[in-house]
């Protein structure tokens, strides 16, 4: 008797109550697989139940995949429907579960996206029941505007190519007029690119665009050294045209992290909102460690702007020789 007990429970345990749905996300599609133990279809079509009892709404609209697939666990105790529709989205809303007569059954849902690194990460999670048949995950718009701008931001401060150009920019000084013109010139370069990129217009080799910027380094370090007078018009240039180049190297991250189709205007403003966030904070505390340094006296800030100016020069002809 007591040997019957530990088989039925052995045999009951063996089940989990679990019926488990995985949502990938990426900039392109969104794939769903489903993994329903074999007793919980009594013998019914997998295809037919799952098909008719989940409802998943991409940003509101009904999952709808292009490309459908059945197979058979390796135990063959359970059986796996997966799912594609080239179609991404913001905000996914499931309405399960997907075995509602065996209320010990609780459908698990998982949602991962893709990263700025294109690895997966966990960005929902769903416990669907009888009483608590539906719910809704995702970044939504707010959302995805918040994690852009978190983006930018992380990518200009951990830049040091793009840091050492703004600040050789900036180093030789000029009136508050005449810095804000150098920043907007490169903004303006640097806006224009990102978005060619990162909308598939232009797509210039990282061979070509990470020399580029490093030899940018190198130039604007060197004219610090050379340059007799204000050059004001010579500087504006020089801003703008490695600006364009450095646009092509901020679109790489923006790249991999992959724009959501849904919200591509939304996600480049707030990548570029994130930049210039990054990028101000830098130039403000440039800003007033030079203004300090001049109040020095002159000799001070000639000395500063000399020998930062070789460092820089230094950094870029290190990167260039390391790229090419």
């Amino acid at each position: 008797m007591l040997l019957l007990v530990v088989t039925s429970l052995t045999t009951q345990a063996h089940t989990l109550p679990v019926t488990g749905v995985v949502i990938h996300c990426d900039a392109g599609s969104t794939a769903v697989a489903v993994t329903v133990h074999l007793p919980l279809l009594a013998g019914a079509d997998p295809a037919g139940i799952i098909a008719a009892r989940l409802h998943i709404r991409l940003d509101g609209t009904a999952f709808r995949p292009s490309t459908i697939e059945i197979q058979r666990g390796p135990q063959s105790d359970t059986v796996t429907w997966s799912a594609k529709e080239w179609r991404p989205a913001l905000t996914i809303a499931v309405d399960a579960p997907l075995f509602p007569d065996h209320p010990e059954d609780t459908t698990v849902v998982l949602i991962y996206q893709k990263d700025h690194g294109a690895q997966d990460r966990l960005s929902g999670r769903m416990i669907l029941t009888p009483g608590h048949p539906a719910d809704v995950a995702g970044d939504g718009l707010l959302g995805t505007v918040r994690r852009f701008v978190v983006m930018g931001v992380l990518h200009i401060l951990s830049g040091p190519d793009h840091i050492l150009f703004v600040l050789g920019l900036i180093l030789t000084g000029g009136t508050v007029r005449q810095l804000l013109g150098l920043i907007t010139a490169f903004t303006l370069a640097h806006s224009i690119t990102l978005s060619l990129t990162a909308l598939n217009i232009a797509t210039p080799s990282p061979g070509i665009v990470e020399p580029a910027i490093a030899l940018s380094i190198i130039v604007v370090g060197l004219e610090n050294l050379w340059r007799h007078g204000a050059n004001y018009r010579l500087r504006v240039g020089v801003a703008f045209g490695f600006g364009i180049f450095h646009g092509f190297g901020f679109a790489g991250a923006l790249t991999e992290a992959g724009l959501p189709e849904q919200a591509i205007g939304w996600s480049l403003a707030a990548f570029n909102l994130g930049v210039e966030c990054g990028q101000g904070c830098i130039l403000l505390l440039a800003l007033q460690l030079l203004h300090a340094i001049d109040r020095t006296g002159p000799i001070a800030r000639q000395v500063t702007t000399r020998y930062l100016s070789i460092a820089i020069a230094i950094a870029g002809a290190i990167w260039f020789i390391d790229r090419i």
